[in-house]
């Protein structure tokens, strides 16, 4: 697994950097759930066993508000309980349902509940992958590049430590445009991100800045290491052929802290050099850039 794989271990880590306390999310739930089934007990025992129907909705309650499935079933259990302790302790009130009834029907009640909540949690993250990625390439989009970059920012600036950010794109890719078509580039983006993709190490970020700007970002990595990044990707650029003659890019590189100590500063310093190398590559005999030093 390489580049654009690195981002959803980043996703996890980032998220448990994050993560809320035990308890501090569902401390809410359980309080409203828990007096959702005292009243519940109460009506049973002001009123009668008819009322002991009213754990249904408490048991709904808890399967879809609660984080965690056995937190859920505890609170749902609790409530038929509830309900049912009142004529429990005063037969006065009626009879209970049939305890096969009473336990099923509140039971299904929730899991229904349940399945319906997971459903749109899991739903709700693969929107969120999919709003990630680059639907022509499949890697991270600048949005995902952006996350990415301000989570390495702060742990290299902790750890003192350097990075690097690298910016791609490809020389003369409108002429290619206009000769093969839309759907000739598309395919040369794609072969030039897969290409990209096998020349990092999976630690690294390749994303996909848009139109044919590219990004890698190579945490752990300092000045000495990005020449060589630099010159593993230029060749990797020249082999992503895609059955075009002569292709090439420009690369221009950044290392944190040394040329920006904020994601705004390095992109700008980056973007900057890769320009400068664009430049200089002008003027120049086909295929003369990809053996230029970075």
């Amino acid at each position: 697994m390489t580049g654009a794989g690195a981002t959803p271990a980043y996703a996890a880590r980032a998220g448990r950097t994050h993560a809320r306390r035990p308890g501090e999310a569902a401390g809410l739930p359980v309080a409203l759930v828990a007096l959702a089934a005292a009243l519940v007990a109460g009506v049973v025992a002001v009123a009668d066993t008819q009322a002991f129907w009213l754990c249904v909705p408490v048991a709904v309650a808890a399967a879809a508000l609660c984080r965690e499935r056995g937190a859920a079933i505890v609170l749902a259990a609790v409530a038929v309980l509830a309900a049912a302790a009142p004529a429990l302790l005063d037969p006065r009130l009626g009879p209970l349902p049939p305890a096969l009834l009473a336990i099923t029907v509140p039971g299904l009640s929730g899991v229904v509940a349940r399945f319906v909540r997971e459903r749109l949690e899991a739903g709700r993250r693969e929107l969120s992958d999919l709003a990630r990625l680059d639907p022509l390439t499949g890697l991270p989009n600048r949005r995902a590049l952006d996350d990415r970059l301000g989570y390495e920012v702060l742990r290299h600036r902790r750890h003192a430590r350097r990075f690097a950010v690298l910016m791609l794109d490809l020389n003369d890719f409108k002429a290619i445009n206009e000769r093969f078509g839309h759907s000739g580039g598309d395919e040369l983006l794609r072969d030039v991100a897969h290409a990209l993709r096998a020349a990092v190490r999976e630690q690294d970020t390749v994303a996909r800045l848009g139109g044919d700007e590219f990004c890698v970002l190579a945490p752990e990595t300092d000045s000495e290491d990005a020449v060589r990044l630099t010159a593993r990707l230029r060749p990797s650029i020249r082999s992503a052929t895609g059955g075009f003659e002569d292709l090439s890019g420009s690369v221009g590189c950044a290392v944190f802290p040394d040329d920006g100590r904020t994601a705004a500063e390095l992109m700008a310093a980056a973007d900057a050099a890769q320009a400068e190398d664009k430049r200089r590559s002008r003027g120049r005999p086909d295929g003369a850039q990809a053996h230029a030093a970075a």
